[in-house]
């Protein structure tokens, strides 16, 4: 027996005081488990707690153990859970049932998935249905307990040809007697479930219960008639053929392996050369793209519906590997808005949430995506529905309107080779005439290889759009809301973009990422370069910014093929109103920079497409003109005092800490007893053409009209803990930091900055009190600073506007982090003096485990409230990752 003493740990090699619960494996720490994770997930399933070293019975003939045969993989089944009952051990095998000795085989006449356990010397192998596998593992389980319980005791009079229960690393496994050694007290042993033999000594071998009996043997022997490719744990699709041999062999061959072909369809489109125009891109001089457009076979139509009823009537395969970085060929069905779909990766974002942008090859389109599985193997040999037409001649009109019917007609100079064809040129027909030429290529979404530089969605008649950026009073560009989740996106892509160190690598022209402090992360093209400072038009929002190199960073495929929802519109009867006519600060002006601000959603309602007139309604109640209210304001000049700010560039939020699960009592007196912030929500980005002041009128008599500035939680800064290997940091909350991870702390430089602080809690507080600043009717926007009251002290604290809902507001407590709906008659407009910086950091904990005792952290924060740790750049945009000093003992430390 070896002595649990001088096990060492299988990756660093020191000694091993732990050892896998389930396995045996030894390990020294935690750290070196997961490290190994990724090769002992297919022996133990799903990750066990490592428990203290103890001796295990070894074999006379060692084997390798038959977890590193067999592959145990959670998978969903349709057979029978086998409840093993602790039962009275078996008195003889006469009362046994006989169903163990028959083979639990696939199908007879479909393929089927099994899982290869063990591969004789001969060629023959073992193998699963994978529909059975979740079963053995649960059966072995029950088993164990068996064992743990003593209702399976040690055989005596071990017999050949008997069903017997074996300890094999430390399992409980059944098998069958096959040869018996009285002299060396040893048996050959077959485990049945795996097909692997072992010599187990006599001591290993135990009786069974009935019910182990009462199930077929799960592993079965086929013959293939090569096994290249075959390993053990991995999965096959097999079909057998007829019955099995002498020895009790069936012979078995594979499914043919099966891709989606990337040739033009030529034979479907001679049978039927019906096409439809899905999308039209159009050329842009400037860059000098050609004149593209995408076709869609007629035929097929019910691929989608196909896709969709397999998808559902069985579990989806999902992927175990890694999504490859590099540009390659990568199929997959995806889930989008309208279901699944066939689809080709473009490019996938790892953190916070795995997402996908993927363009779906029978639709022709870009998506955003959190859900591929494979797709299933009865669709994988259909041809791509989708395919892109050049044109070689100008663009005929039925070419440019989508869902116009066109017919197909090859021009090859030969005969259809033998070879697939990824290109050919064509004749496309309307109505039975020639109204071009084109070249027919396949296209798997990345725009750039048809010539253009980015995926532009239309923006159509009736579509919902914002206005995010204003050119002038007559001019704006418009988007619709698709494009509001891009902000989270570009902050996900910084780890994807390396930065640019050589003004030489930056061209004009150029796609890249800026990420700014002040104006936050945006998709910009180059426009140029001087003095250093590049001029960037924000490709999503129209506005033009100057950016240092540092930074800017280099492109990806998930920002280059992200969809553009941008288009510049010029506003209905305002474009022939002459700009001499008009005065600099007019009433129109800041209606719009306000609609632009609250990302007003409005209709839009295309007058003239040739010249990009629009008139944009809101959507809300009786559809009103907005070019017909602001026509009454564009030559009423605004008071100077009450003039709107020049436009800025606003940055996108920093993603503060999340807001505690249970409100927390907010105090201003002491800062090392500030009991609040623990991970505030990410406000909705702010456009980059919004004002900072605005003004709003009471609803007073228009006489006694007072402006009020309004003030965007966006343009606040955010003081995050400084990176270094001994900070000192004040604890603001660490509630629920067993099951999250991570706390929120503030750091102040001195005493000083901290003085400051409380000042400004303390002047919150008494204009909040004060009722001469009370303004009936205030309802702030979304993203807008204020000052609230907090429902358990009675005391005003800023505050940041969430969520308006009739006549509650969804505040968060800015600098406490509490979460709480108030009513708008106890919100009041914030002033100029309490503009004060943001502190809250969220901190995750290096070394974080869920199965350690992180209580005992959390009670020793929050009696310490002050403490000194290790700062480094956390896995998320503006957090941090801290190091407790003598953490260990501190999570050995009995909680209350």
């Amino acid at each position: 027996m070896e002595n649990c003493e001088e096990k060492a740990c299988v990756i660093c090699g020191t000694l091993a005081r732990l050892m896998c619960q389930r396995c045996g494996e030894p390990y020294c720490k935690e750290e070196c488990q997961r490290y190994d994770w990724q090769r002992h997930k297919y022996f133990c399933i799903v990750m066990p707690p490592l428990v203290a070293i103890r001796p295990l019975q070894a074999a006379l003939n060692p084997i390798q153990s038959v977890e590193n045969q067999v592959a145990v993989a959670k998978t969903h089944t349709k057979s029978p859970i086998p409840c093993l009952e602790p039962t009275a051990a078996v008195p003889n095998k006469q009362d046994l049932s006989k169903n163990w000795q028959e083979h639990l085989q696939g199908s007879d006449t479909d393929f089927f998935e099994c899982r290869v356990t063990f591969i004789e010397n001969d060629g023959a192998i073992w193998v699963v249905d994978v529909a059975n596998v979740e079963t053995i593992e649960r059966m072995t389980a029950n088993m164990q307990r068996c064992m743990q319980n003593k209702k399976l005791i040690r055989m005596e009079n071990v017999q050949e040809d008997t069903l017997v229960s074996i300890s094999v690393g430390d399992k409980v496994h059944r098998g069958q007697v096959l040869k018996v050694c009285q002299q060396k007290q040893v048996a050959d042993v077959r485990m049945i479930d795996y097909g692997l033999t072992v010599a187990t000594p006599f001591r290993d071998i135990y009786t069974i219960v009935p019910k182990m009996a009462e199930n077929q043997a799960f592993a079965f022997r086929v013959k293939l008639p090569t096994n290249t490719g075959v390993q053990v744990n991995k999965n096959l699709t097999l079909r057998l053929l007829g019955t099995k041999t002498r020895d009790g062999v069936y012979h078995a061959h594979l499914k043919p392996k099966m891709i989606i072909p990337l040739s033009l369809p030529l034979e479907m489109l001679q049978l039927n050369p019906e096409v439809k125009v899905i999308r039209v891109f159009k050329a842009n001089p400037k860059h000098n793209e050609p004149q593209l457009a995408l076709l869609q076979i007629n035929v097929m139509g019910s691929v989608n519906a196909e896709l969709n009823c397999s998808m559902a009537g069985k579990p989806k395969q999902a992927f175990t590997l890694p999504f490859p970085e590099e540009k390659c060929t990568f199929f997959a069905a995806a889930r989008t808005k309208d279901g699944y779909r066939r689809a080709f990766l473009l490019d996938h974002i790892v953190k916070p949430t795995p997402t996908f942008l993927v363009y779906e090859m029978d639709e022709g389109r870009v998506s955003i995506t959190t859900e591929l599985s494979r797709i299933p193997s009865e669709l994988l040999d259909l041809p791509i529905r989708v395919f892109a037409a050049q044109l070689e001649d100008s663009v005929p009109e039925e070419l440019q309107t989508q869902g116009a019917e066109l017919a197909v007609k090859f021009k090859l100079d030969n005969p259809p080779p033998k070879e697939k064809l990824r290109s050919a040129n064509a004749a496309l027909n309307s109505k039975g005439e020639q109204i071009c030429m084109a070249r027919l290529s396949t296209f798997l979404g990345q725009i750039s290889n048809l010539g253009h530089k980015y995926w532009r969605e239309p923006i159509v008649h009736d579509s919902i759009v914002f206005i995010s950026h204003l050119v002038s009073f007559k001019e704006v560009y418009i988007s619709t809301p698709d494009a509001k989740q891009y902000a989270e996106i570009f902050k996900h892509l910084e780890y994807k973009c390396a930065p640019i160190n050589e003004s030489c690598d930056v061209s004009v022209g150029s796609i890249v990422l800026v990420v700014s402090k002040q104006m936050g992360h945006f998709r910009g093209e180059i426009l140029s370069n001087a003095s250093g400072m590049y001029e960037v038009k924000n490709v999503d929002t129209g506005a033009t910014q100057k950016v240092e190199l540092a930074e800017i960073r280099r492109s990806c495929r998930f920002l280059e093929n992200l969809p553009v929802y941008l288009m510049r519109v010029q506003l209905q009867n305002m474009c022939n109103i002459p700009d001499a006519a008009v005065p600099v600060n007019n009433a129109a002006t800041q209606m719009l920079h306000k609609l632009c601000a609250q990302e007003e959603l409005l209709k839009l309602n295309i007058v003239d497409a040739t010249t990009s007139t629009a008139d944009l309604l809101f959507s809300s109640g009786d559809s009103r003109s907005l070019t017909a209210r602001l026509l009454p304001l564009i030559f009423t000049p605004i008071q100077e005092k009450s003039e709107v700010a020049p436009p800025k560039a606003a940055p996108t939020p920093s993603p503060l800490p999340v807001a505690s699960r249970k409100e927390q009592k907010v105090s201003s007196q002491n800062l090392l007893l500030l009991d609040a912030v623990n991970d505030l929500p990410s406000l909705p980005p702010s456009p980059p053409e919004s004002p900072s002041p605005a003004v709003v009128p009471t609803k007073k008599s228009a006489s006694h009209v007072l402006p009020i500035e309004r003030f965007l939680f966006n343009d606040l800064p955010k003081n995050l803990a400084p990176l270094a290997d001994k900070v000192n940091l004040i604890l603001m909350n660490a509630d629920g930091l067993p099951q999250t991870g991570y706390i929120t702390a503030a750091y102040f430089k001195n005493g000083k900055e901290a003085e400051e602080f409380n000042k400004m809690l303390s002047l919150a507080g008494s204009q909040g009190a004060c009722d001469h600043n009370a303004v009936p009717g205030y309802v702030p926007n979304v993203g807008e600073l204020c000052l609230a009251l907090f429902s358990e002290d009675k005391s005003w604290y800023r505050g940041v506007c969430q969520k308006v809902k009739d006549n509650m507001v969804k505040i968060l407590f800015l600098d406490f982090g509490n979460t709480e709906y108030v009513a708008v008659e106890h919100l009041k407009p914030i002033s100029h003096d309490l503009i004060y910086a943001v502190n809250a950091t969220k901190c995750y904990i290096e070394g974080f485990d869920k199965s350690k005792n992180f209580a005992a952290l959390e009670q020793f924060l929050l009696r310490k409230a002050k403490f000194s740790c290790g700062v480094k750049i956390g896995p998320e945009p503006d957090t941090r990752l801290i190091t407790i000093p003598d953490m260990e003992a501190i999570l050995n430390t009995p909680t209350a």
